[in-house]
Formats: C-alpha cells, sequence, structure tokens
C-alpha cells in the first residue's frame, strides 16, 4: 500500500509458497512464486511454511527382493519371483528369463522361456516389478513387458526409449504402481504410458539428483515421497504429483533464495526494508541471516533477531545495502529452529512500474 509521503514506495509479498521447489534451468527472473534457483535442508512437513526441516531417511522397498536361484535354471544368476512366476536375467546378456506360471523353487521351461531384449545390443542391468509390468533396464535404455502377470505364454519386452537406462541397480523403485530411477540425466518416472523427466526444471544442474551421488532410491511410503540415498545420508527428497517437488538435502544447513524481483520499463528500484509474517513459541528470540542480492552482487546483512510478543506476528527489518538497482533478489542462509515463515515482504521504492518477468 502507498505511504503518505512516499508516492512510490510499497510493500509486496516476494515469497510466500512453501516449501518452494528446485528450479535451476531457467533464469531467476523468469520463475514464479513456488519456486527457487537455490535452496536446501528446507522443511517439506508443514505446507505453506518456510522453516528448516530435517529429511527423512526413507524406507528400504521390501518388493525388490531376489528369489534364490531355482532348480533347472538356464544361464541366469539373478532371479526375482513376481506376477507369480520366475524371472532372471545376467547382466552379461540381454535376455530376460522366466519361468511357468505358478512355480517359485523349480525353473519349468515355458515356451521359448525368454524374452529378447535386443533392439539394441547392451546388457541388462536389472529388472523391476511395477503394477502389472516388469521393467527391464539397460544402462542407457529401459525395456517394459505389459501385462507381466498374465499366467499364459507371448510376453514381449517393448523398446520404449534411449538415454532413460539405469547404469546400476539399486536406483529405481517403485510407489503406488509408478516407476522412478536415477541416472545420469536425472530422475525419472513412468506410470506404464509415459516416461515424465522428473528433473527437467534442473536438468542443467542435477547436483545430487544423479546416479552418480547416490547409492540408493527409498521411499517414504507414508507420504508417498521418493529419498535419494548416498553413504552419507539423504541427498534428495521428491514429491511426486503433476508438478513434483524437489528438494536438495546434499549439503548441511540451510539456505533459500527468492526469484529475482525486476524493475521494467528501465526505472531503478530500490528496497530498503524486509518483513516476514511468522509463527515461533521456541523462546524469546529467534534469528534469521540475510543476504540480499544487488543487481548481480549478492551482499551481506546483519542477522537480525525477532522478539515474539506472541505465538503470530510481524517483523520487519531495515536492510543495510538499501541501493539503486534493476534486480534484487534474497536468501535466508540460516534461521532458527521451529520459527516458521509463510510470507515474505520487501519495502520496494522506485520511479517506474514494478513486477515480476513471470508472475
Amino acid at each position: 500500500m502507498t505511504e503518505r509521503g512516499q508516492p512510490d514506495a510499497q510493500w509486496m509479498g516476494i515469497a510466500e509458497k512453501f516449501p518452494a521447489t528446485l528450479a535451476k534451468s531457467d533464469a531467476p527472473e523468469t520463475l514464479k512464486d513456488g519456486q527457487t534457483p537455490e535452496a536446501y535442508g528446507l522443511g517439506i512437513d508443514r505446507p505453506n511454511y518456510l522453516y528448516v526441516g530435517t529429511p527423512s531417511d526413507g524406507t528400504v522397498w521390501n518388493g525388490i527382493a531376489m528369489a534364490a536361484v531355482p532348480t533347472n535354471s538356464p544361464n541366469a544368476g539373478n532371479w526375482r519371483f513376481y506376477h507369480n512366476r520366475l524371472w532372471g536375467w545376467n547382466n552379461s546378456d540381454n535376455k530376460l528369463y522366466y519361468g511357468a506360471y505358478g512355480y517359485l523353487t523349480n525353473y519349468i521351461l515355458d515356451a521359448l522361456g525368454y524374452i529378447p531384449c535386443d533392439f539394441e545390443s547392451s546388457n541388462i542391468t536389472d529388472v523391476i516389478p511395477f503394477g502389472n509390468q516388469m521393467a527391464v533396464f539397460k544402462a542407457d535404455c529401459l525395456y517394459v513387458v505389459r501385462n507381466a502377470d498374465t499366467p499364459g505364454d507371448g510376453a514381449v519386452a517393448e523398446y520404449l526409449a534411449q538415454s532413460r537406462g539405469m547404469p546400476t541397480a539399486s536406483l529405481a523403485i517403485s510407489v503406488d504402481g509408478i516407476l522412478y530411477w536415477v541416472n545420469t540425466y536425472g530422475v525419472f518416472a513412468y506410470e506404464g504410458q509415459q516416461i515424465a523427466e522428473i528433473t527437467e526444471p534442473i536438468r542443467d544442474s542435477l547436483g545430487a539428483f544423479a546416479s552418480s551421488q547416490i547409492t540408493s532410491l527409498r521411499a517414504d511410503f507414508e507420504h508417498k515421497r521418493v529419498v535419494g540415498r548416498s553413504n552419507t545420508g539423504t541427498q534428495f527428497i521428491i514429491t511426486p504429483g503433476q508438478s513434483p517437488g524437489l528438494f536438495d538435502y546434499s549439503t548441511s544447513g540451510f539456505r533459500f533464495t527468492t526469484r529475482t524481483l525486476v524493475a521494467e520499463g528501465g526505472e531503478p528500484l530500490l528496497v530498503d526494508k524486509v518483513a516476514v509474517i511468522y509463527q515461533y513459541s521456541a523462546g524469546d528470540v529467534a534469528t534469521i541471516d540475510f543476504d540480499v542480492k544487488i543487481n548481480d552482487t549478492w551482499k551481506s546483512e546483519s542477522q537480525f533477531k525477532i522478539r515474539p510478543a506472541d505465538a503470530n506476528g510481524r517483523a520487519e527489518f531495515a536492510l543495510s545495502s538499501a541501493l539503486s538497482c534493476r534486480k534484487f533478489a534474497l536468501r535466508i542462509t540460516d534461521m532458527s529452529e521451529s520459527l516458521y515463515i509463510s510470507k515474505i515482504l520487501i519495502h520496494v521504492k522506485s520511479g517506474g512500474t514494478l513486477g515480476y518477468s513471470n508472475k
């Protein structure tokens, strides 16, 4: 709202859709509220709040157990028992073996006894059940056996796509009948019809969201989330949906960066104050550490302290780096645990029209 004596001054929200998902492939000036060019350590269990979170470790998928090598096994060293039949493969060829329906400990030949996965010549890396299908992974491509739960024979492996493979085993998981996996190019999902590139918003800067950075995929089955793990802990969490959320935990600590405000029409702008709407009841003082971006240069601010009169409030902070610029953003580099922010506002002075290049 315009202040008396300052015709161009106004408070405006810069962030209120929390938790914000990573979006690194687009310029920060084009991002929408709810997207962030850089963030890690965000809490994601309380929608509509920005806060310091502890990531879930996830749970190992117990639906991916290996079966013992059956009696009369053909030349296959890896076996699973799903859809009431045996499935076997080697990591040195491109044949998917299958046994007769209903047999677990004995391999009984059924028709040809194997399905060739030979649209190209590379070897199988893993075979994963999901829904009523079987995914056959190679290092750089994916095949699928549809209607794998059918008792009869005649199944075929359909070649789906290149660059959508899985280089090593244990980098896939099924959550609610949807298959998720990670490779050099990011994280992907397949619901039985189309492959979705989950990490497309960070395709140019994958960071932890790549097969070289993790050792396994787990799931938070209660919240239906995909958890990428390394030997040191959780590296990322993905919340599936029409617009998946991408959250990074590969770096210790906390950071949240806003989208970038731009001055339209070439007029300079000046931000002199920041305000937060918050909840806090864990003590007498909460702290927030800010940086501000003036054009393309980040400048550190002093630590701001909140002394709440009650559990819900609004706090304002004057910026020391109140300089005219044409682009502005801020990032929180640390904040008190149990502090929950529902909205971040900035006090803007400008001689021209203000706005985001993408609302």
